[in-house]
């Protein structure tokens, strides 16, 4: 547990300083508002959100909820503000939210944050000026993975007791994950997707870090991974973001296998691969390139990409 600690604080103090240098020479995209709320009022600095909305627009917009990535040890509301004001900009409203980071709190917590910043957008709806009939649930790295958790949780029962979250009254009409890292057990994937042999070391140190010193006592451990929570659901329409230099690209490729079989199932009524192999980038594309890099033009491409997707997955009428 004292390796998972360390680790976490190796990860937060490195991702700083580069967001710091990159930050200080981005420009915010213009002519949006941003509101900051508590969505728990227990003084937690990291219980707090931000709305985002185009300005000198009233009335109802669709609602993007966005959750940040960073390892589950790292970020806060933020983190993504730029990529959230990028997309708020094109007529809608985006919500993301800080949650408590590990390893002050384990995956179950975690999940309990993001539940909790949801219904407090449902609850305040109305004045916030949120259509809470058309959601967007999007999320990058681990981020990714607590989105496609997320709406798994939305659509059982069963895994809302395990996580102790209440589900809020938003009807998710599709999810967008950019980079995600979806099987948490096996955080090293071999080149024919199976977890790795040699990852071990580093997967304890990813399980101490999510789920505790007893990790797989952990009331979570058993329905923690993508394959794990997803399995018999039916997911909304589904737009995952990746490149080939990806450091976590194995992810993306086993999740697009995974949700072509879903297709095949009739678990997902539709899903689109964005995939950018190295031969075809116009430069460099890192992982979470889109979120970190919004004003890029192949940025501006894939995250327009990703609103035309819930522009057209709101004609969709699957159930909650």
């Amino acid at each position: 547990m004292l390796l998972s600690k360390l680790t976490a604080e190796i990860i937060r103090r490195n991702t700083k300083k580069y967001d710091d240098m990159r930050i200080a020479k981005q420009t915010p995209p213009a002519g949006v508002s941003v509101e900051v709320y508590d969505y728990l009022p227990d003084g937690d600095s990291m219980h707090k959100l931000n709305v985002y909305r185009p300005k000198e627009v009233s009335g109802k917009l669709p609602v993007i909820v966005n959750i940040h990535g960073g390892a589950w040890v790292y970020g806060d509301k933020d983190l993504n503000k730029y990529y959230c004001m990028y997309l708020a900009s094109k007529g809608f409203l985006v919500m993301g939210m800080s949650y408590r980071l590990m390893t002050a709190v384990t995956l179950k917590e975690q999940v309990q944050d993001v539940f909790a910043s949801m219904c407090f957008l449902a609850d305040n709806a109305e004045r916030l000026g949120a259509d809470t009939e058309n959601v967007m649930l999007s999320g990058d790295s681990a981020g990714g993975h607590l989105a496609s958790l997320a709406a798994c949780i939305m659509r059982s029962p069963e895994l809302a007791a395990v996580y102790g979250v209440k589900v809020p009254a938003l009807s998710v009409k599709c999810l967008v994950m950019s980079h995600p890292v979806g099987q948490v057990h096996s955080v090293m994937l071999d080149k024919h997707l199976r977890p790795s042999r040699a990852g071990g070391a580093v997967q304890r140190i990813f399980d101490g870090i999510l789920f505790g010193k007893e990790r797989k006592k952990h009331e979570v451990y058993a329905h923690a991974a993508f394959t794990e929570y997803s399995a018999e659901l039916t997911l909304p329409p589904t737009l995952l973001i990746g490149c080939e230099r990806d450091v976590y690209v194995r992810h993306s490729q086993l999740l697009s296998r995974l949700f072509e079989d879903m297709v095949g199932e009739g678990r997902c009524p539709r899903f689109v691969f964005d995939y950018v192999p190295a031969a075809e980038e116009t430069r460099k594309l890192r992982h979470v390139y889109n979120i970190v890099h919004y004003e890029w033009r192949e940025s501006m491409r894939v995250n327009d990409l990703s609103l035309e997707f819930f522009r057209e997955s709101m004609k969709w009428d699957g159930a909650e």
